[in-house]
């Protein structure tokens, strides 16, 4: 299902089909990052948001993972993460992007969180700010969620740059917030 389409990107619910792409761009960033998976546009970002843990190398395991995210998380709150997919080639998979419920030390009671990872060929061409501002749009307007969070970093300049040119403002060291 489509959830939203952009000037250039579709974004839409994930499926199976689209688990050994997702898997494997978030493994090739794992690789790289001891921290995490990269997400930005820009190379040299860090983790940002609810994509920010390592991937096993267990397949089987983080399909397993994947498909009940799926069916758990769509269902359960009616968002999370989507597939991120050129317009002009919708077969053509170039990330992730989306809103995911978070309880942590900062938010105890909960909060919802923007995350995203844009595989590292696709970086530098505004895909993640085009994706991030009309999913931070969607939960303002369709989802009439009051503030929208994005954990970064200090050190991960180019996605504290994009968190600051969505509006995103620091609500503590490594928490960032947009309210409505």
């Amino acid at each position: 299902m489509i959830v939203l389409e952009t000037d250039r990107l579709i974004i839409r619910e994930s499926s199976g089909r689209d688990f050994s792409r997702i898997y494997s761009m978030m493994l090739s960033e794992t690789r790289e990052n001891e921290s995490g998976v990269f997400c930005s546009d820009k190379p040299g970002a860090r983790p940002v948001g609810a994509i920010r843990d390592a991937v096993s190398e267990d397949e089987d395991e983080e399909l397993e993972k994947y498909l009940a995210y799926i069916h758990t998380v769509y269902s359960v709150f009616g968002f999370g993460l989507w597939t991120v997919c050129l317009k002009e080639d919708p077969s053509c998979i170039i990330g992730r992007c989306g809103l995911q419920p978070i309880a942590d030390d900062n938010s105890p009671l909960g909060r919802i969180e923007l995350g995203y990872l844009i595989d590292e060929r696709w970086r530098g061409q505004g895909y993640a700010s085009e994706a991030c501002s009309a999913i931070v749009k969607y939960a303002f307007e369709r989802l009439e969620i009051e503030e929208v969070y994005a954990q970064i970093p200090a050190d991960n300049r180019p996605s504290v740059c994009l968190a600051q040119k969505l509006g995103f403002e620091r609500a503590a060291e490594d928490l960032w917030v947009r309210r409505n």
